[in-house]
């Protein structure tokens, strides 16, 4: 019998791709046969994470490049495939016959783990689905468990027959662990009426990055790391979970004729909504190159600078930047002269008068009026470079920019920023899927935007992009992906 396994997450750099090999490894060294499933090519982070053995095409046919790839790492296979999952419903029976009888080992694997990592929603929700245990990964970013809540509702919504965990990763000290799994987890019971124990947590530990930079798994290298404790009572945890009332796959054979007809089911989201697979687009989950390799840093982004504190310290932490970021340093500094000139925004502006020097000076004074409201109101600030591509002619061009996220959880837009964004003609207000006001301001050049969320669950979010050129190496950026928050 093969335990079958999805380790899962809602919010990408959750630490799932690590968590997957790290438990593989510890299986193999308690003398099971283990395999470990990822996506294929440039989104599977499995590839800048270990130095993989050659892999080998599983498929004969020379000119066949959809084939399964087969790769080893210190006793664990890892497996991909030239075709994503979920276009394996429509490859030929006689090529996916094929495919299938080459995936198991000739004893049968005791422990096949799924990382989901780069999947697309719905093969993320099919694995999950056909796995005997669910492990939902979560980080102390508020951002992770927002999103691992989203998750649970749609598995929730779409029949899920395995065994829910949960496993607090990336986490400081362990009563912190504790205290972030009773919170989730009393929000889970209330609002979902599930029941989600706690896996295990795995510390935050620079033996994770150091491991990462020569390709290694961290567990192989630092065997006395707090990490490899944390992996070593997680292995220990998944050895008293019982499966007896699991009623899916439990072999390999059976796995994927279940897993191939769950890719094919419709999936319902909240609201008595139906997922589109037109409109969504999955988001590589980037783990940054090792020394010397350029590679993962051509797409998603790269964060800059990250500031929690009160908006009354928002200015002081100007002197604490890095003189090389000139030209976020001049962004900032074009915030704090619009707050000191007290600049108009000219009533009815027009798509030719409208600059981004005028953008600043918006997005200056409603801080302005933010820190006046609550001067020790918390706010979460963060710099990204990012790249994006245009997705509509009403937004930028494709290019390279900066990235400004202002995020005040417990606030709402006074009054008087509320008067202010109505003087601006060309700011477009529309209400959102959960009923937050959004205003989105476009310059008349798009190298720069700003929009303002204003969520009475959520607090006040502003994000502002400005342009650094043009470059090649854009990604694609749906309205919900720009109108997030800082994670």
């Amino acid at each position: 019998m093969t335990r079958i396994m999805t380790i899962t997450s809602g919010l990408p750099g959750s630490g799932v791709t690590h968590l997957a090999v790290n438990v593989a490894l510890e299986q193999v060294r308690r003398g099971r046969q283990a395999g470990v499933f990822c996506v294929s090519g440039g989104a599977a982070p499995v590839d800048q994470l270990l130095q993989l053995q050659q892999p080998v095409t599983m498929l004969r046919r020379a000119d066949d490049a959809r084939g399964l790839l087969r790769s080893g790492y210190q006793g664990v296979d890892i497996l991909s495939c030239g075709m994503p999952l979920r276009e394996w419903p429509s490859i030929p029976a006689e090529q996916r016959t094929r495919c299938l009888e080459e995936l198991d080992v000739p004893d049968g694997y005791d422990e096949f783990i799924f990382d989901t990592s780069g999947m697309d929603p719905r093969t993320q929700l099919a694995c999950c689905r056909s796995a005997a245990i669910v492990v939902v990964v979560v980080t102390p970013e508020p951002q992770s468990r927002a999103e691992a809540f989203a998750l649970l509702r749609v598995l929730q919504l779409n029949g899920l027959a395995g065994q829910l965990r949960l496993l607090v990763n990336k986490v400081g000290y362990p009563v912190d662990s504790m205290e972030i799994y009773e919170e989730f987890s009393r929000q889970v019971k209330a609002a979902l009426g599930i029941d989600i124990p706690l896996l295990g947590a795995v510390p935050e530990d620079e033996a994770v990055g150091r491991a990462q930079l020569v390709r290694q798994a961290f567990t192989a290298i630092f065997p006395d790391a707090p990490a490899t404790a944390g992996v070593v009572a997680l292995a220990d945890t998944l050895e008293d979970i019982e499966l007896q009332f699991f009623s899916g796959p439990r072999t390999l054979p059976a796995l994927w004729p279940a897993l191939i007809e769950a890719i094919q089911l419709p999936v319902a989201l909240p609201g008595d909504a139906v997922l589109d697979d037109a409109e969504v687009e999955t988001v590589p989950q980037v783990i940054p190159a090792a020394a010397g390799e350029d590679s993962a840093r051509e797409i998603g982004d790269t964060g800059l600078l990250k500031f929690q504190g009160t908006l009354a310290d928002l200015s002081a932490m100007r002197e604490r930047l890095q003189d090389d970021f000139s030209a976020l340093l001049a962004h900032l500094e074009g915030f704090a002269r619009g707050r000191e000139r007290e600049a108009a925004i000219v009533a009815g502006v027009n798509a030719t008068t409208l600059q981004r020097e005028q953008v600043l000076i918006l997005l200056s004074r409603l801080l302005g009026m933010l820190e006046a409201a609550s001067p020790q109101q918390s706010l979460r600030f963060q710099v990204v470079d990012t790249r994006v591509t245009r997705v509509d002619d009403a937004w930028l061009h494709p290019g390279h920019y900066l990235k400004y996220s202002f995020h005040m959880k417990e606030s709402l837009l006074p009054e008087n920023a509320r008067a202010l964004l109505h003087t601006v003609q060309e700011l477009l207000e529309s209400t959102g899927t959960d009923n937050e006001t959004i205003y989105e301001l476009v310059d008349e050049q798009r190298d720069s935007c700003m929009n303002i969320i204003d969520d009475a669950r959520e607090g006040v979010r502003i994000q502002a992009w400005f342009s650094l050129g043009s470059d090649e190496h854009s990604k694609e950026m749906t309205l919900p992906e720009r109108r997030a928050p800082a994670r």
